[in-house]
């Protein structure tokens, strides 16, 4: 950390923004939330990052800590680069003019590398481990930890997978990639094309603890998928642990047997998060060791 111990650990997300005070790997405070409304004018959806972080400084007397924030894509130059789910912010210099606002430092760096940042910040034998991350809700994001640091590659694009074709012969037009198969949406889209009806992932989630066979076999085809996809990730990075976070991460314990049909991912740590919610906030907030 900075030699300010307390550091703001801000999640924005399409849905909503979150943030916490953090100290170390510990979050020293309530979690603040409130809807994004992504589809609004940048202004005003900054307007409100700092209205909460106000908001939030009012109730915990904590002034003047450090800004971490996740964002979900790629961060060039302080500026988010184009995403779908924060589609007014791309090219708006977020970083500059929250930090102008609150005259403090503000970090920001994509919140899959928030996550696995968080992650490993609470993993007890840290040395030399290489870690990856896969945040699965909205969408699909892969946070990649090598040595204790974030792997973002040459152009700051590591782990942007949701744009990954899912085939090496099938035709760029079809648009067949990665997100269209592995978010929460298609999890969704998975279970109507089997069974013929239209449910919430929560009540999936439910249909699946009662041992609705529609919804095993769409656990087990969607853990299929995610497997195939591992497996492509695994022969290339050979990590040591894979943790996974996010929204669909609840429904580990249906969709991970199906794992087990690939000999690769046996040898790996494979879990989902054990911090839950305060990962991404402990990430943002690390990113100002």
């Amino acid at each position: 950390m900075t030699k300010e111990k307390l550091v703001w650990g801000f999640d924005l997300g399409g849905t909503q923004m979150r943030c916490a005070l953090v100290e170390n790997t510990v979050v020293k405070s309530r979690i603040f939330r409130r809807p994004t409304q992504r589809n609004r004018p940048a202004q005003e959806i900054v307007n409100d990052i700092l209205d909460l972080i106000r908001s939030a400084e009012k109730e915990t007397g904590a002034k003047n800590c450090p800004l971490g924030i996740g964002v979900p894509t790629s961060v060039t130059g302080g500026c988010l680069d184009p995403c779908e789910n924060l589609p007014t912010m791309p090219n708006y210099p977020l970083a500059q003019k929250l930090s102008e606002q609150l005259k403090r430092p503000v970090i920001l760096e994509n919140d899959a590398a928030c996550f696995a940042l968080g992650e490993y910040s609470c993993i007890s034998d840290k040395a030399g481990k290489i870690l990856l991350t896969f945040t699965l809700g909205t969408s699909i994001g892969l946070g990649i930890i090598i040595n204790g640091s974030i792997f973002k590659g040459a152009w700051g694009q590591a782990g942007e997978i949701w744009r990954s074709p899912t085939s090496i012969i099938d035709k760029p037009e079809n648009n067949s990639i990665v997100d269209r198969y592995l978010s929460g949406q298609s999890l969704e889209k998975l279970y109507e094309k089997i069974s013929g009806k239209t449910i919430s992932g929560k009540e999936l989630h439910q249909e699946a603890e009662l041992h609705n066979p529609y919804a095993i076999q769409c656990f087990n085809e969607y853990g299929t998928y995610l497997a195939q996809l591992l497996c492509q990730i695994v022969n290339i990075l050979d990590p040591h642990i894979i943790i996974f976070g996010g929204s669909v991460s609840t429904d580990f314990d249906f969709f991970s047997p199906a794992f087990l049909q690939f000999p690769l991912l046996k040898k790996i740590h494979i879990r989902k998060t054990e911090i839950g919610d305060a990962a991404p906030l402990l990430g943002s907030a690390h990113l100002f060791n």
